[in-house]
């Protein structure tokens, strides 16, 4: 009867022993885990890009924004390669033109455009995309010394949304409008073409950028553009027809 009682109790905490084995390891894997620091965690990053399609190219230039840092690159065979904002700051201190990098990211399907979510550098070092969205300066909040621009057309400057937002120049300089005004202003935006602009902007090492306040084939010839984002002309808060709206009447 011992001898039955033994058998039963050495049954049991083996059989214990043998389930509870297995869970030691998921725990050790969330210590890992926890253990990590910022620099590991943001070096994986977030999201799986590897399934995302690849490609490579040299760098002709950066894409400088018109208040400061960068929105992206554009490569030797012209292919403009976009970053989300609040990752621009990284590039510069990246790539550097004639780097040949490696992109992971989605190509527009008829425009010379990549969205890129990873750059790689010929050194190795990578940036990934946060997938978190930085809060953007209105135009009125941006102030910045006026630069006149003017040369030959290289290609139209899109955005991340592949509407032409402006132009590049063939002395790499970068002319912004808003995507209205690159519309109703298209025939004088084709490549080859000359170009005269006047806007505040940046001159650096990144390279030279305007948000064009006027802009026309000639110096003679300029008109007025909207700038960014700003709200069509129309009238004046306080007028009579300020809080009609259009088509109400």
């Amino acid at each position: 009867m011992r001898t039955l009682l033994f058998s039963a109790v050495s049954f049991f905490v083996a059989s214990t022993v043998a389930v509870a084995a297995p869970a030691s390891k998921p725990a050790a894997s969330a210590s890992f885990a926890a253990h990590q620091t910022v620099t590991e965690k943001q070096a994986t990053g977030l999201y799986d890009l590897s399934g995302l399609p690849q490609f490579t190219g040299k760098v002709a230039q950066f894409l400088p924004a018109p208040h400061g840092g960068v929105l992206g690159v554009v490569l030797t065979d012209g292919t403009q390669v976009l970053v989300s904002p609040d990752q621009g700051h990284t590039v510069a201190g990246l790539i550097k033109p004639g780097d040949t990098v490696s992109i992971q990211g989605l190509k527009a399907c008829s425009l010379p455009l990549i969205r890129a979510f990873s750059l790689t550098s010929p050194r190795g070092r990578s940036m990934q995309d946060s997938f978190i969205v930085m809060p953007q300066q209105s135009p009125e909040m941006i102030t910045g010394p006026d630069l006149v621009l003017h040369g030959d057309i290289w290609m139209p400057l899109y955005d991340l949304n592949g509407q032409v937002s402006g132009v590049i120049l063939k002395d790499h300089t970068v002319i912004y409008l808003a995507p209205r005004e690159a519309t109703r202003l298209a025939a004088w935006l084709k490549a080859g073409q000359s170009i005269y602009a006047v806007g505040t902007g940046t001159s650096g090492e990144l390279g030279i950028a305007i948000d064009a306040r006027e802009i026309g084939p000639t110096a003679a010839q300029m008109v007025g553009v909207a700038v960014g984002n700003a709200p069509a002309p129309g009238p004046a808060p306080g007028s009579a027809g300020y809080d009609i709206i259009p088509g109400s009447e």
